[in-house]
């Protein structure tokens, strides 16, 4: 099965069906999930505006704010706000958040008053300290000693009632978080299933049981958001498989957001940098910055996105490239006029492979499932496939 661009969907949401050692499980648990399951999009083109520093090489929420990019990484990092140059990538300015830990810092947004924390990390199913840090946006700019404090908005699901650990199969993970009027909205990261639940919850500090109320079928994992009231939409990025998405929801009714028009596209990353796209904030209607963080796939980096620019990078060329059979017990055959390399990969992200030739014996393989990449005479990507050996 080739995991190829077809044509642009534009549909409304719900008619749609379905490096740390941590960070490369979950590439793995990914890449099994969707070993089946195909995907359809255009692509758009990301463009690299700098690698980031090995400190935030865990980026994981993003937001713009007072001409600032703020970021900051995931569990196990410090609770730290980070501030990046919108040309370099280097870190301009640390905050510290005194009174927080980073358990699971998965998403950052912000309202006119507070900048939004999300510590809803939660890939094992089996938290029961979700959290919201609420830090105060006149604090955090008027600080004199880069130090601020927060408060906490704590929260439960109400749905989910088991609290088993299991590792990257739950439906209540999220690395997703909006601010939309008067509440903040969750948006779930199912390993289960592959859709994203709404969660509304309150923007006053308390403790809160909060309800579903809404869910959308991304196919895939997401894994940031951001509300742009310059185009009154919503954005969602993920990953699936081996390929970053993108997902614009429009014309929704209130906070009823499978109401509206969801338009899914594929990211195209530049070479060498990671699919594992994590944070997402606009600059105006139509452009956006977005991080990947680092994992198997490539380095962590900071990009522009000009959402009205679509192209249809390497469309043309998946479409054409052939690799056969599959299964296959032999040899593979690989069938591209402007073919240059292909490697091989294992389950565990081991490059087992690296060849020119459009004919490559598989007789030192054992019997399971590959990862074959396809690359061009420019070294870019142009198609990968999972390969069956019998």
């Amino acid at each position: 099965m080739c995991f190829c661009q077809k044509d642009s969907i534009i549909l409304p949401v719900a008619s749609l069906n379905g490096f740390t050692n941590q960070c490369f499980m979950k590439w793995i648990q990914t890449l099994l999930i969707f070993l089946f399951f195909p995907i359809a999009a255009i692509s758009q083109q990301l463009t690299l505006i700098a690698p980031l520093p090995d400190e935030i090489n865990e980026t994981s929420g993003l937001i713009f704010l007072n001409q600032r990019i703020i970021t900051h990484n995931d569990s196990g990092g410090e609770p730290i706000l980070y501030e990046l140059d919108s040309i370099s990538g280097n870190i301009t300015r640390r905050v510290f958040i005194s009174n927080a830990v980073n358990d699971d810092w998965e998403d950052i947004c912000n309202d006119d008053e507070y900048i939004y924390i999300a510590d809803i990390g939660n890939n094992r199913g089996s938290r029961t300290d979700l959290k919201v840090y609420r830090v105060s946006i006149l604090d955090y700019f008027q600080t004199t000693n880069d130090t601020v404090s927060a408060e906490i908005i704590h929260f439960n699901y109400t749905d989910q009632t088991d609290f088993t650990a299991t590792s990257y199969s739950t439906n209540f993970d999220a690395e997703a978080i909006i601010s939309y009027n008067d509440s903040l909205y969750i948006f779930t990261k199912n390993w289960g299933n592959r859709k994203s639940n709404i969660y509304s919850l309150p923007k006053p500090i308390g403790t809160y049981q909060i309800h579903k109320i809404d869910s959308i079928n991304t196919q895939g994992l997401v894994t940031g958001a951001t509300y742009n009231p310059f185009s009154n939409c919503i954005m969602l990025l993920g990953y699936t498989y081996s390929e970053p998405f993108i997902i614009e929801i429009t014309n929704f009714n209130n906070n009823q957001f499978s109401s509206g028009i969801m338009n899914r596209q594929l990211l195209q990353m530049p070479n060498d940098y990671s699919f594992q796209t994590e944070g997402i904030t606009f600059i105006n209607e139509s452009q956006y910055y977005v991080t990947s963080e680092k994992s198997f796939s490539g380095s962590s980096g900071l990009f522009e996105l000009d959402y009205q620019n679509t192209v249809n990078v390497g469309n043309r060329e998946e479409k054409s490239t052939l690799i056969y059979p599959n299964p296959a017990s032999n040899m593979i055959y690989i069938e591209y006029s402007n073919y240059a390399i292909a490697e091989i990969y294992d389950m565990q992200g081991r490059l087992l492979k690296t060849t020119t030739d459009t004919q490559i014996s598989i007789l030192d393989l054992t019997q399971g499932v590959y990862l074959i990449i396809i690359k061009n005479s420019k070294g870019d990507q142009v198609c990968s496939r999972k390969i069956v050996i019998n």
